[in-house]
């Protein structure tokens, strides 16, 4: 099943990319320019993401986890154990590039006339550059380990805040200072000239791979090994770096963490109070907790928050894209696509976040069983938590983007609906089949995710977010399949759309249904 989905991904990114490419190729000089943008863009926003994600990868195995110091302990050198973890946080981080690269490399292949040689290089190109922003992960989390070990969770956040501050001004001043597309294109690309500074790293991939491109081997070539270069230097560096004061950077990682001072927690229980006051003294205790351990787990709130940034960014700049939404009927396709959109990411977080939960739980389910609730209760709380933090991200963006392509009244109250109809039940779906799945002796969330329950639940969402968006597809051409809308607009789709929404809270409520059923008979 996973490589089936592996490569039915691989096959729609190629799709993608090649209708991208053939648009830039229609203009012969355009291209020239874009082709290169394309790619240096593509490796500078990698180079951040992958940066992120090793540092968090290398700060929980090098300095936040048990394993750390049962590894100190043991006689081996600490420059092979920190090497082996940065080694596991490339793979770990770095597999995703391989899933963009290949399409991307097919695509071009499939644009332009290249020679044998394109191929090796092309790869070589991609799996050299990802040595650089691992390596600056590794040093990220080395930095906060050493000098910033009492709270690194709040640095993170204060440096989040700030780059999106920074963005925020900058695409401010950006919209304000340009109104005609001509100039805000213009003003667009003379802002950014960080991007293509000559002495990134990505800006050498980029170089290398168009001169793969072009057939000039000599060239790529020679941007190849200034990147293996950096990159084999900039690792051997770090690694006897670390490998020097890993020791010294645990012990103030772990002492910085006991020194955290116990507080009241006033303000989650405020906000639990808040979201949840239809609940019963008993069950908003339990949700108090699952919120405190969502509030305390960077690795869940950290991708939601970034996930939901940038729909938010994107949303609020919709009316600067390209295309022409004067017409009712593109209106509704760009809706429809945001709200595919929102649902996949949705599906993937409640996949990866809200499954393991149960399995988690098992572990002090005895402890569970003397509380003066019912195990139905459990799901419950789990399934109001997850419908409410995924229900309030959904209406977010999907509002902002309604607002934003100034859609029809009714049509914009039947996306949110279906968003509510699609909340429900993909929470559903991962409560009941992670209660009906439980993976006990497991305190990974990632491993139990990934096993036989996690890929069933995983396949089940995207199989039920695509029969959400093709009723939703029929409900749009029925009130725009003439082109203007009308009075077809608020009535002919109604029945199709409350149909659709049943259709979640019955998909959440079968789900649960089945999950409360095994787990109230799992033993302690």
């Amino acid at each position: 099943m996973v490589l089936l989905l592996l490569l039915l991904i691989w096959r729609v990114l190629y799709e993608v990319f090649q209708q991208v490419l053939r648009q830039v190729g229609r203009y012969e000089l355009v291209a020239l320019v874009a082709k290169q943008q394309i790619f240096a863009h593509l490796f500078f926003v990698l180079a951040v993401m992958l940066a992120f994600s090793n540092a968090i990868l290398a700060f929980s195995s090098l300095f936040g986890r048990q394993e750390a110091g049962h590894l100190l302990s043991t006689p081996a050198p600490p420059r092979h154990v920190v090497c082996l973890k940065w080694l596991e946080g490339l793979v770990l981080s770095s597999w995703a590039f391989l899933l963009l690269g290949i399409p991307l490399m097919l695509a071009v292949a499939g644009n332009t006339d290249v020679q044998w040689y394109y191929y090796p290089l092309f790869i070589a190109h991609f799996f050299g550059f990802v040595i650089i922003p691992s390596t600056l992960g590794l040093l990220v989390a080395w930095v906060v380990a050493m000098w910033a070990p009492r709270r690194p969770g709040a640095v993170l956040v204060w440096c989040l805040l700030l780059l999106t501050l920074v963005a925020g001004v900058w695409g401010w001043s950006l919209m304000r200072h340009a109104n005609e597309s001509e100039d805000w294109l213009r003003q667009f690309y003379g802002q950014l000239n960080l991007v293509r500074w000559p002495l990134l790293p990505s800006v050498w991939s980029a170089k290398g791979v168009f001169a793969a491109i072009e057939r000039r081997a000599d060239v790529s070539l020679l941007y190849l090994g200034a990147v293996l270069a950096n990159g084999a230097f900039l690792g051997w560096l770090t690694i006897n770096i670390l490998g020097a004061s890993w020791a010294q950077a645990y012990s103030r990682a772990s002492q910085g963490g006991l020194r955290v001072r116990i507080r009241a927690g006033w303000l989650t229980a405020a906000l639990c109070t808040l979201l949840f006051p239809y609940l019963s003294a008993r069950l908003r205790t339990m949700m108090l907790k699952d919120v405190r351990g969502f509030a305390r787990d960077p690795t869940q709130w950290t991708q939601m928050v970034i996930m939901l940034g940038l729909l938010v960014v994107y949303a609020l700049n919709l009316k600067r894209l390209p295309i022409d939404l004067g017409g009712p009927g593109m209106r509704a396709v760009v809706a429809f696509l945001n709200l595919t959109t929102v649902s996949l990411i949705l599906a993937t977080f409640t996949s990866r976040f809200v499954f393991p939960l149960l399995s988690l739980e098992s572990q002090q389910l005895w402890l569970l069983g003397l509380l003066p609730v019912r195990r139905r209760d459990i799901l419950w709380v789990k399934f109001i938590f997850s419908f409410t933090v995924t229900s309030l991200a959904a209406l977010l963006v999907m509002s902002l983007a309604i607002r934003a392509l100034d859609l029809p009244t009714e049509w914009g109250r039947a996306q949110l609906a279906v968003s509510l109809g699609i909340c429900a039940g993909l929470s559903g779906l991962s409560v009941g089949l992670g209660a009906r799945f439980p993976v006990l002796g497991r305190r990974n969330p990632a491993r139990i995710a990934s096993g036989f329950g996690g890929t069933i639940n995983l396949v089940a969402s995207m199989l039920f977010v695509a029969v959400e968006m093709a009723g939703l597809a029929y409900a749009g051409l029925i009130s725009f399949g003439d082109g203007g809308g009308g009075a077809a607009e608020g009535h002919a789709s109604v029945g199709l759309v409350v149909a659709l929404v049943l259709l979640g809270f019955a998909v959440g409520g079968v789900s649960l249904a089945v999950g409360m059923r095994h787990f109230e008979r799992v033993e302690a």
